[in-house]
């Protein structure tokens, strides 16, 4: 016995000695490195200043086209985000945690290299040509697990790579890939001057339209922070989604939101089977302080003044058509549909919506599918006669009034997506197309249908529900939804009956939000009483013969 366990205290010991120490970063460095989504084909360049000593940190986005400010060593806690807005820098301001448009908390900085307490040593491996250590994460709550990996640089610890495989944290329900590829690393230095907040900041704009913190906020939540698992199921939550409080008294007030939407959603799966809901991290928000947050400004539909002016028609079915309508029809079937795209932390579905319709309407017209460029539209219809604004939203018919204005829009390739708002870059000479006019689609279920068959996908809007936000695939009806108060827009390809059974009939829906939301990116959504308005604001653009 005695032998045996001194065999075991020595493979312990040889254990111990050949696991490295785990690395524990500072409060202060220099940091940069690339963001990115794979499926989505999205690079972002981060620079990152962190001063946890002095509560203040600055974020570059792509060399500048987008920053933030944070400035909580001051009483007002002073928060600025600079954007390029139609090729000048705009600078918003934010009245601090408690403003009406996005509540940061009290823990608001955001430390780009993870407390690595609770990760585990798993192998010595080479990353990016270095020979590294590699500490693995994965929290799991609800039977959602998370999956992270972070190497670093053996001997000197210096960040190479973090991973994750998991829960979207910005929008919440679904999962996906991101990776943080860091290639320069200053410890314990920063240059004070940089957090000197900009001239251009001299006189900001609110940021009551502007969605304040979107494009940061994913830092915020996709680091992970030391944590140790808590049989609580508020504690599991908060684990998961990093979520921080600034009092005590907020978390009792968070908690009981939590256990009141908690049990909304289980009464939900246990009570429907045509749909699941899932726990995310919207859970510990009443509905109003989502809506608030996370959904776009409510939409818009032209006046009858406008649809004068602008010359808006309405699209007129063929009343003496000599065909029947099939049962069930998919414009992906005939190559009229691009793959899911992913706008990420960027309000611009309006943006895809258009686009989608666009890329069916050139596929038909030439035989061949084209992926245009969103980033197009929302880089270049600021200033135009009906604006629009890049990613803090738009409406689609205001889109196509700036594309007609503006010439035409390239190919993805030649101008790929950013997922904010930059310079306007459009070059007519590269253009795949250009838009003669759009028409608006009577709002009768019949009309929508005919029109679907007859022009090709549609772009269309919608109003996100709560039981939306936590859509898990299924066959989606929700009758406290709206049929005009909208908020998002995606685009209608195609119609069914659910599992082949009549009595759920539904429109097929393609979304922006990866293949990780809902059956692989589509949504199966009632047709019964327009529900949530996919008939109310259905569109189709007319290609110019050029």
């Amino acid at each position: 016995m005695n032998y045996f366990l001194c065999l075991l205290f020595l493979f312990c010991s040889v254990l111990a000695a050949t696991e490295p120490k785990k690395p524990v970063y500072p409060s202060v460095y220099h940091i940069e490195f690339e963001f990115s989504l794979p499926y989505a084909k999205l690079v972002e360049q981060y620079v990152v200043d962190y001063d946890a000593e002095n509560n203040k940190e600055r974020i570059d986005i792509y060399n500048g086209l987008f920053t933030s400010y944070y400035r909580y060593d001051k009483p007002n806690q002073d928060l600025y985000e600079v954007i390029v807005t139609q090729n000048n820098q705009t600078c918003f301001k934010n009245m601090g945690p408690h403003s009406s448009n996005i509540d940061l908390g009290d823990s608001n900085l955001t430390p780009i290299l993870p407390d690595l307490t609770d990760w585990t040593f798993k192998e010595q491996v080479v990353q990016n040509g270095w020979k590294c250590n590699l500490w693995e994460y994965n929290p799991t709550a609800y039977n959602r697990t998370s999956y992270y990996k972070f190497y670093a640089k053996i001997d000197t610890d210096e960040p190479i790579k973090l991973e994750l495989v998991g829960v979207d944290y910005v929008f919440g329900s679904h999962y996906d890939q991101y990776v943080f590829d860091f290639f320069k690393y200053v410890p314990k230095k920063v240059d004070s001057s940089i957090f000197e907040i900009p001239t251009v900041c001299n006189n900001p704009h609110d940021s009551h339209h502007h969605v304040f913190g979107r494009q940061t906020e994913k830092l915020h939540h996709l680091i992970p922070e030391p944590h140790h698992v808590s049989k609580s199921r508020f504690d599991k939550f908060t684990s998961l989604f990093t979520k921080n409080y600034g009092s005590e008294q907020e978390r009792k007030e968070r908690q009981q939101i939590f256990n009141d939407n908690y049990k909304k959603i289980q009464l939900h799966n246990h009570q429907h089977t045509d749909y699941k809901m899932k726990i995310n991290h919207f859970a510990d928000l009443t509905f109003n302080e989502f809506k608030q947050y996370y959904t776009l400004p409510e939409k818009t539909l032209p006046t009858e003044q406008e649809k004068i002016d602008l010359k808006i028609e309405e699209w007129k079915p063929n009343k003496f058509k000599n065909y029947e309508l099939p049962d069930s029809f998919d414009w992906r079937d005939y190559g009229a549909v691009s793959n899911i795209k992913d706008q990420a932390v960027c309000g611009s579905c309006w943006a895809f919506s258009v686009i989608g319709a666009l890329e069916g309407q050139l596929s038909l017209s030439k035989g061949k599918l084209t992926e245009l460029s969103e980033q197009n539209v929302i880089d270049c219809t600021w200033d135009a006669k009906v604006p629009s604004y890049g990613c803090d939203g738009s409406d689609q018919w205001k889109g196509y009034e700036a594309l007609m204005e503006l010439g035409g829009v390239m190919s993805e390739e030649d101008y790929p997506y950013l997922a904010v708002t930059g310079y306007c870059g459009f070059d007519t000479s590269k253009k795949q197309l250009s838009i003669e006019s759009y028409k608006f689609i009577p709002k009768t279920e019949e009309d929508v249908m005919q029109a679907l068959y007859e022009l090709g996908p549609l772009s269309v809007s919608y109003d996100v529900a709560e039981s939306n936000v936590y859509y898990g695939g299924g066959y989606y009806y929700e009758p406290k939804c709206s049929t005009t108060d909208l908020d998002h827009a995606v685009l209608m390809i195609g119609w069914g009956n659910y599992n082949n059974d009549p009595s759920k009939p539904y429109w097929l829906i393609k979304n922006s939000w990866s293949t990780h939301w809902g059956d692989e990116g589509y949504m199966y959504i009632s047709r019964k009483d327009n529900n949530c308005g996919f008939c109310t604001d259905a569109t189709s653009p007319v290609l110019s013969r050029d």
